[in-house]
């Protein structure tokens, strides 16, 4: 029977790589290891296969030609098998595998994410949608009136406010609104009483447009009419820029 002591000094080296040996075959195979150029080659082949084995996830597989010498190696006329011989044939199968596995891993990431994105922009859209809906269903209220608040000279930009009467509140749509500076937006007022009473604030789109639901209305008097002025985004308590766009709130 054989063993490790048996071999020729050169079939250790994959021993030796793996740190198979006892510590009197490491120091017998260093001290052929240092006068054996082919025995340093086959070491730094087989440490190389296990270095990549041990980096694992972010490595590839061992490259054409060291995995050609190796496999040559194992296939060369020889005594039987060692187990270290196999155990280094073992690790380029397994490593093969899980590099396969690696790429495997990843495609499955980048599906994730890509599904995650999409699902996200589904969810964006679906919300967007309902939102709209539920916009178009509070407009064609039969209780709901519109109404048109317009520049002084100009039909545009402007203003429509749905004014729901029975619920009390409005909803306010914009279109070709002009810019506001930074740290500006248009704030609405109604006219309550001959006063102007503050309500929301908002900001144009890129495209002018602008859109405000659930806006409440003052119920503790009469409101005659809505108009629209540039303040600071936080909003005013009373008007403090010229009024851009006005429009009367009388009931049909």
């Amino acid at each position: 029977m054989t063993g490790p002591a048996d071999d020729a000094p050169l079939d250790l080296a994959a021993a030796y790589a793996l740190g198979a040996l006892s510590p009197e075959e490491t120091r017998r195979f260093e001290a052929f290891l240092a006068t054996s150029p082919d025995a340093q080659r086959e070491v730094a082949e087989y440490r190389e296969v296990a270095a990549l084995l041990a980096l694992g996830d972010g490595e590839p597989a061992p490259g054409p030609a060291l995995r050609a010498r190796l496999m040559a190696r194992l296939g060369q006329p020889q005594k039987p098998r060692r187990p270290w011989l196999a155990l280094a044939a073992s690790l380029l199968l397994v490593l093969g595998l899980g590099a396969a596995l690696v790429l495997a891993r990843r495609r499955l990431a980048s599906l994730e994410t890509q599904l995650a994105s999409q699902t996200e922009t589904l969810g964006r859209t679906r919300d967007q949608l309902v939102q709209r809906e539920n916009t178009l269903n509070a407009i064609l209220d039969p209780g709901v009136q519109l109404f048109q608040l317009t520049a002084t000279g100009d039909p545009e930009p402007g203003i429509q406010l749905f004014w729901n009467r029975a619920q009390h509140h409005a909803i306010v749509h914009g279109y070709r609104l002009k810019p506001v500076g930074p740290g500006q937006a248009y704030q609405l007022w109604f006219i309550q009483d001959g006063k102007p009473v503050p309500s929301v604030t908002f900001k144009p789109q890129a495209n002018g447009s602008a859109s405000v639901g659930q806006v409440p209305v003052p119920t503790d008097g009469t409101v005659s009419a809505a108009a629209i002025t540039v303040e600071p985004e936080a909003g005013s308590a009373q008007p403090t820029s010229p009024i851009v766009l006005v429009g009367t709130l009388q009931k049909s």
